[in-house]
């Protein structure tokens, strides 16, 4: 997006061209750490991703301060520094947006250790947070859509274009990014309830209450074909960050729908003295629970 403006003989007029330039530049640096902060969240790379992020908000913020305070006579360089304060401030969102994705993701990934370890009120705690901070991404980067989309890619310089149209291009697929990682979330919550069920039906059968424990069984099956349904239509996103989890899930899930039926069945024979026949369903479980 940079812009090279070569002051020729201005007379009295007023120029701003050294201060469009220096902006350009910043914005143009800050939009190049944007691009490396996606590929580091694919990564899981967190760390990284919050250190870019910090650079592009300070270059950012420091364009919008020279583009403040810069007056032009010229129509152009007017055009010109209101064009690169929507993109300083389209930028800021989403910058903000990406802050908010990397908590959402970080809140998720211990959301899901906490269930593995049965620790499911904390697990649901980090699920809420991470579901709060994907809702303030998402809406981070509505903001920077609305801002952006008020340039119009045919009112720019030839050698720009390309560019807005790319950023356009780029937040378009955020809000469909977005809109997928919400419906992964919504597939996240039964699929926690699921696992409830599942770790109560352990303990009952492990203290031979079998009618309890099959009821448990019974419960979590429905709750992750419920997931299920949902996180399948995910698989064959093209973001990374939601086809991959989506696709380990499901893996799960599908393998624990295959078993559950079995589980409960012997549960159920059970409770009813018919050992034989509750050894048979249990030997058809191929996974350890």
């Amino acid at each position: 997006m940079e812009k090279n403006i070569f002051a020729a003989n201005l007379g009295s007029k007023v120029s701003a061209a050294d201060e469009i330039n220096t902006s350009a530049s910043l914005i143009n640096s800050a939009e190049t750490r944007i691009m490396s902060v996606r590929q580091d969240v694919e990564s899981s790379t967190y760390s990284n991703a919050k250190i870019n992020l910090n650079a592009s908000e300070t270059d950012f913020e420091e364009a919008l301060k020279i583009l403040n305070n810069a007056s032009s006579d010229y129509e152009e360089e007017i055009q010109d520094i209101e064009t690169y304060k929507t993109l300083a401030e389209g930028g800021l969102d989403r910058v903000h947006s990406l802050e908010s994705l990397i908590t959402a993701m970080e809140h998720s990934d211990k959301s899901m250790a906490y269930a593995y370890s049965k620790e499911f009120n904390l697990s649901r705690k980090e699920l809420n947070i991470a579901n709060e901070a994907l809702n303030e991404s998402a809406a981070s980067s509505i903001s920077a859509k609305e801002k952006v989309f008020t340039i119009d890619p045919e009112s720019v310089p030839i050698e720009q274009k390309s560019s807005i149209i790319l950023l356009r291009n780029d937040l378009e697929a955020s809000e469909t990014m977005h809109s997928e990682l919400r419906q992964m979330m919504s597939g996240m919550y039964p699929y926690m309830d699921g696992y409830v069920c599942l770790s109560n039906g352990i303990e009952y059968g492990d203290a031979e209450e079998w009618g309890k424990a099959a009821d448990e069984f019974g419960k979590a099956s429905d709750k992750f074909s419920e997931s299920q349904k949902i996180l399948e239509t995910l698989k064959d996103s093209e973001y990374s960050e939601v086809s991959v989890t989506a696709i380990e899930i499901c893996g799960i899930l599908t393998q624990a729908q295959k078993d559950l039926p079995h589980i409960e069945a012997g549960c159920r024979y059970m409770e009813k003295g018919r050992y034989y026949q509750a050894n048979a369903e249990f030997n058809n479980v191929s996974y350890y629970y």
